[in-house]
């Protein structure tokens, strides 16, 4: 592994995300796509975060948790999901692979404008935000603790989770669409 600052890329820069972005919003089945790639992904950074992370690493990822329980405390969906993104990239810092790093900013990039799903759908539904945050609990300790094994197991299974709970509200809205199609094809029979 080469060791370069993770900073010599711009938190912004996704010039190479901009065709991706346009070829994910063209296929719906991308987002399923997306966070497929994003559980094998995600539980291999923070198996790396945790094997890897510095005391910096470590005081960084306190402070993006302590902001996800912070901003779950003030009940606000769209500032709670801002920093479950947060906490995630400080995860692929932690973990040292420039490469991954450079390609999850893009992604993040992608996420926070919903191009892959809506965040605050997700973070609205029901009992889903407290079950997020344990979930970031687990991801967090597990780094903490340098259990590479836990925290990947952790990460893969909130990664489940969210595609899960996306296919569950994708479905609740198809079904329900279908009903508002149902109802207004009567009421113009109703009409005749």
């Amino acid at each position: 592994m080469t060791e370069i600052a993770s900073d010599s890329f711009a938190p912004g820069d996704e010039a190479h995300s901009t065709p991706l972005a346009y070829l994910l919003q063209a296929h719906s089945v991308a987002t399923y796509d997306y966070l497929e790639f994003r559980c094998v992904v995600e539980g291999e950074a923070a198996r790396l975060a945790a094997e890897r992370a510095d005391e910096a690493d470590r005081a960084m990822l306190t402070r993006r948790f302590d902001a996800i329980e912070a901003m779950h405390a003030k009940d606000d969906p769209t500032e709670e999901a801002d920093a479950d993104a947060e906490f995630h990239l400080g995860v692929y810092e932690a973990a040292h692979n420039l490469v991954l790093l450079h390609i999850m900013r893009g992604f993040s990039s992608m996420l926070r404008n919903d191009v892959f799903y809506s965040r605050n759908r997700l973070y609205s539904r029901k009992g889903v935000r407290d079950l997020l945050l344990q979930q970031h609990r687990a991801i967090y300790e597990a780094i903490l603790a340098r259990d590479p094994a836990a925290a990947a197991d952790a990460a893969t299974a909130h990664m489940r989770f969210t595609r899960d709970t996306l296919a569950d509200i994708s479905a609740a809205d198809e079904r329900a669409e279908a009903s508002r199609r149902r109802v207004a094809r009567s009421s113009l029979v109703e009409l005749d």
